[in-house]
């Protein structure tokens, strides 16, 4: 049914109904005219027969009534001659019948006589009889001189007549629906060859796309469908010009832009982006936004493509695009189509990592200025007294075995180390720590940390899982200073699980970096409180558990010596670090 509703509202099938139906009109009415016009011919040949007839008869019948012939012998020789001729009849001025070709019907009157005899001259008739069928009538007067004797009346069967137009009727009919049909099938070929080039037309409309303009023929039209096909590959030139304008705008734009689908994967990218991913637009369309943008096989936590999809709205936040090699102030813009709906996102990636160090070198210049203050006070006034403590109580510990007063000795000393270690620590956040920087093993010191914080682990019943562990992943790095920043890490993690847990580390190489994740099975890092683990003095452990600057310490090592650190956390499951160092290919 749906064929046939799409058949008759098409331009072609329009076109063949109202072709039928003037085809239909047109032969019918042909057909009605020569039908009449041949009826008006044989019925006008069979008048004048009919009335040639019917005079010269008169003539004999005549005679026969002045006496000289047998009206009877004519009426019978007249009806073997014509075999059309039904009945003959003569009656007088009264009406009464004279003589009938059948003698049952003498000396009755003609029905119709009064309006028969006032006719002076013959004529004819058809008359319609039920029994008989059609036939005609030809009256004409017998007259002697100026008298009128009788009337005579002959009448003629039509039937022959009516078949022989019925059969000529039935052949036309026949000839006429052949001939429809024939008209029919070559307007359908016609039509077809008419709408072909539109059909092609169509199809080369249809298969434009962005990048792709095919016109639908090198063969020139001079007709209408010629017209239209120019003008199509006129707006095809517009289209590409258009296109090729938006192109050049779009790679000329030198910040990486890509425009995503709903699904997270590359529909666009732009020339700075492949620049920036060394690579081509063919290799970047089509792969997931964090393959790209974070060189990561799962999607990138607080996603602005994702916070765009689920307000509507403009995003903007700061990332590290390591793949891109630097800081970028990443902007997400909703993309909608022509009926408003959004189908995916616009992403523009403005590079702020010079302005970022500048950033981050004048606040901590400020903040060293002022650490630095108080560092030096914090030295001259502590240090000194410190080593005097440290001194005496080692000396007087040395100097007693199991004496009363050494218990509360050993916790002085450890009091006064821990207090010089926090000023150390203090210290180190201030200034700039020469670095040693040399080829490194990952994997020995993964092993060397584990060995240094073994007590803590065994104390505390931790289990350590070693995950995927590449071979031969050397960093560019001061080894010391990266073993200390582990400790701190692998020590804040213990201290997250007091009551045992355990403890996973992972090494791998990802995009020519080599990553380290350290991660716990502790309470986890409220959501409020990531972005400020790696603040100076905050720490969420109890007072006297922490001072604040393990992480803080971390962070500064790591990123001294080209790296990066980021945390991830879920609330009641533990905390994951995740460590970010230079890799050295060269190394091997």
């Amino acid at each position: 049914m749906t064929r046939i509703r799409t058949f008759l509202f098409s331009l072609k099938g329009k076109a063949i109904i109202t072709g039928t139906f003037f085809i239909i009109i047109f032969m019918g009415v042909a057909v009605y005219i020569i039908l009449s016009t041949e009826w008006s011919y044989y019925f006008k040949d069979r008048e004048d027969l009919a009335r040639v007839l019917a005079e010269t008869a008169g003539i004999n019948f005549t005679n026969a009534i002045l006496g000289t012939g047998n009206i009877d012998y004519y009426i019978a020789d007249l009806l073997n001659k014509e075999n059309n001729i039904l009945t003959i009849s003569i009656f007088d001025n009264s009406g009464m019948i004279m003589a009938h070709s059948n003698l049952f019907d003498h000396n009755k009157f003609y029905k119709d006589a009064k309006e028969v005899i006032a006719h002076q001259s013959t004529f004819v008739r058809e008359i319609k009889d039920k029994e008989r069928g059609p036939v005609l009538e030809a009256i004409t007067p017998l007259m002697a001189g100026e008298r009128r004797l009788a009337t005579l009346r002959i009448e003629f069967s039509m039937k022959d007549l009516y078949d022989r137009l019925t059969l000529r009727a039935e052949r036309m009919f026949l000839r006429t629906i052949i001939a429809i049909s024939g008209s029919i099938f070559l307007m359908y070929l016609g039509i077809n060859a008419i709408l072909k080039p539109i059909r092609r037309l169509s199809k080369a409309m249809d298969s434009i796309d962005y990048g792709r303009y095919e016109t639908s023929s090198d063969i020139p039209r001079n007709d209408e469908i010629g017209v239209i096909e120019r003008s199509f590959s006129s707006m095809i030139k517009r289209l590409n010009e258009a296109d090729i304008k938006w192109e050049n705008t779009f790679n000329s734009i030198t910040d990486p832009i890509s425009i995503h689908y709903l699904d997270y994967r590359l529909a666009k990218v732009n020339s700075a982006l492949t620049l920036r991913c060394h690579t081509t637009p063919e290799d970047l369309v089509g792969r997931y936004c964090w393959e790209v943008y974070h060189n990561s096989n799962h999607k990138c936590p607080e996603c602005p493509h994702e916070r765009t999809l689920k307000t509507g709205k403009p995003s903007i936040s700061e990332k590290e695009y390591h793949p891109l090699g630097g800081t970028f102030l990443s902007s997400t813009f909703p993309y909608f189509n022509e009926d408003g709906k959004m189908i995916g996102t616009i992403h523009i990636a403005k590079e702020i990592t010079f302005e970022k160090k500048l950033q981050e070198k004048l606040i901590h210049s400020e903040k060293m200025a002022a650490m630095g203050q108080i560092a030096a006070g914090i030295a001259h006034e502590i240090n000194n007294p410190l080593n005097s403590i440290t001194g005496y109580a080692s000396y007087l510990l040395e100097q007693r075995d199991e004496t009363p007063g050494k218990e509360e000795l050993d916790k002085i000393l450890k009091a006064a180390v821990r207090c010089k270690e926090s000023v150390r620590k203090f210290l180190n956040l201030a200034r700039d720590i020469p670095k040693k920087i040399e080829s490194i093993d990952i994997k020995e010191v993964i092993e060397n940390v584990l060995s240094m914080c073994h007590h803590n682990i065994f104390s505390q019943k931790i289990k350590v899982i070693k995950g995927i562990i590449e071979p031969d992943l050397w960093v560019k790095a001061d080894k010391i200073q990266i073993e200390e920043a582990f400790i701190n890490i692998v020590l804040n993690a213990c201290q997250a699980m007091k009551d045992g847990g355990e403890l996973t580390i992972k090494a791998y190489e990802e995009g020519g970096s080599v990553k380290v994740e350290i991660a716990d099975t502790g309470p986890g890092i409220p959501e409020e409180d990531i972005d400020k683990i790696f603040d100076p003095f905050f720490t969420t452990k109890e007072p006297g558990q922490g001072t604040g600057l393990g992480l803080a310490v971390s962070r500064t090592i790591i990123k001294n010596n080209g790296g990066a650190i980021y945390c991830h956390s879920v609330l009641g499951e533990g905390a994951a670090f995740i460590i970010t160092l230079p890799g050295d290919k060269y190394a091997l």
